[in-house]
């Protein structure tokens, strides 16, 4: 299984011009164990809400449809996630993306990410 940054899931359904060539065949490879975390969801909501980005729907009937059409696991957030992400290293600030790079380093995954800063964390993989 592999775990989709907020950037990948977004690209995956939008753009896949701007994913990787090894994003790619990562995704085609792992295509039916794809996970996301539903932080991301939030992050992509407050996104749209302050118009930086346009969803062709509302944030739900979007969610429900790409977790459909890619036949996504949402992984939950757990205390263990929430208190990992909290006592990471400062390498990056964002508490979105620590509760990503918590949720993979937790559950061994390898994440999708075109944010450089995920490979600054030893314990995670980062695919791009």
């Amino acid at each position: 299984m592999i775990l989709l940054d907020t950037c990948a899931l977004l690209w995956l359904d939008s753009d896949r011009d701007l994913l990787s060539t090894e994003s790619l065949k990562h995704l085609e490879h792992y295509a039916n164990a794809i996970a996301v975390s539903p932080i991301s969801f939030m992050e992509i909501g407050i996104k749209a809400g302050k118009g930086r980005i346009v969803l062709p729907m509302s944030l739900e009937k979007w969610t429900d449809k790409i977790c459909d059409k890619y036949s996504l696991t949402v992984l939950p957030i757990t205390r263990n996630i929430a208190v990992k992400a909290s006592t990471l290293p400062e390498i990056h600030r964002d508490p979105f993306d620590r509760i990503i790079i918590a949720t993979a380093a937790l559950n061994r995954l390898k994440i999708v990410t075109a944010d450089k800063v995920f490979a600054e964390y030893g314990e995670i993989k980062v695919i791009w």
